[in-house]
């Protein structure tokens, strides 16, 4: 098995771990302007949480790429709640934005998997993912850091904080129903070098990450974004038989979805799935791969998440491809550079 595939498939039982060990004390800091930054699939979870911030706390959280850092660092100060989340704690836009917060005396949060990272050891306040070993493109990580985010945004809201220790059972189904359509969603795509990912409201950042994963993992040309950004520009290049899979939540989300499915099969002459928390097959003659979330739209990015892991492995198998490797990347600022002597 491949160790992409494996870490998939632990990622309730780590996110249950986080739920039972999860600890904070400074909760009086929650209360100042807050900023998040991060990079590549720990921005995408930075937007993820955004809403839960919204509308638990009522802050507007401002979220940044960690390479933007320069640009805000004027108005950072120590009324402001900077958070920095890295999976490694160790790659160069963390050390570059961690330098120019220790330079400023701007106390900040670290979420990271590495606690003895310089990221984890310069922060005020270190919270680890708890992820494990990750040796795949992010998931476990990702979705570790998500959950440590939306735990923070609902520290005083325990209604909500009961959600959350129903999401380790939420993913374990979203697997299990994953599994058995991931090959057909793969079908669906098929041969085309295109994809559009198309997030809708609060779905947006996840359609993101979503075409992060297959960037990465099957070499695809997949754009994830919102669904009214794919309106304004993006609708244009449309060809037909083109894939676009919308994403969504709830079910009146789902009747928006559907009269953009109807526009782009009938008008675009797109071939068009879903991808929702209906458990159905298929939603009005469209194809959907479906997620388990039954709780608040804020929380759903999750679980939302899980299936295009599932499907960026499984297209990376068909493929070929090194499903735990990578062409090009490198994450800590020495395997670039190793990748350039090398070339």
């Amino acid at each position: 098995m491949a160790k992409l595939l494996q870490e998939i498939h632990e990622q309730p039982e780590r996110i249950r771990r986080l739920l039972e060990e999860f600890s904070f004390t400074e909760k009086e800091i929650l209360e100042k302007k807050i900023f998040l930054f991060g990079t590549g699939a720990s921005l995408s979870a930075c937007m993820q949480a955004k809403y839960a911030f919204l509308k638990y706390m009522g802050v507007n959280a401002v979220v940044a790429a960690a390479c933007e850092s320069s640009y805000y660092m004027p108005v950072l100060d120590e009324d402001c709640l900077v958070i920095v989340v890295s999976q490694s704690g160790e790659s160069y836009e963390t050390k570059v934005i961690g330098g120019q917060l220790l330079e400023k005396k701007v106390p900040f949060i670290a979420v990271t998997n590495n606690p003895e990272s310089f990221l984890g050891k310069s922060a005020a306040v270190c919270l680890p993912v708890m992820a494990g070993e990750e040796l795949g493109t992010a998931t476990k990580t990702q979705t570790g850091s998500t959950m440590l985010l939306y735990l923070l945004a609902s520290w005083q809201n325990g209604r909500i904080r009961e959600q959350l220790f129903h999401m380790p059972e939420a993913m374990e189904e979203t697997i299990r129903r994953a599994e058995a359509y991931k090959s057909s969603m793969a079908d669906f795509i098929g041969e085309s070098a295109v994809l559009y990912i198309a997030g809708l409201d609060a779905q947006a950042p996840t359609a993101l990450q979503a075409g992060l994963m297959l960037k990465e993992k099957v070499w695809l040309h997949a754009e994830g974004l919102a669904l009214a950004e794919f309106r304004h520009g993006p609708v244009e290049v449309l060809e037909k038989g083109m894939p676009v899979i919308l994403l969504g939540h709830g079910r009146e989300k789902i009747k928006t979805l559907l009269g953009h499915a109807d526009f782009l099969k009938n008008v675009c002459k797109a071939k068009v799935a879903l991808v929702t928390d209906t458990e159905a097959a298929k939603v009005e003659g469209y194809p959907n791969f479906s997620y388990c979330w039954d709780g608040e739209e804020e929380l759903s990015h999750i679980c939302a998440t899980m299936p295009f892991q599932l499907l960026a492995e499984t297209m990376a198998r068909a493929r070929g491809y090194d499903i735990d490797g990578f062409k090009y990347i490198g994450k800590i600022l020495n395997q670039y550079e190793r990748k350039i002597n090398e070339a």
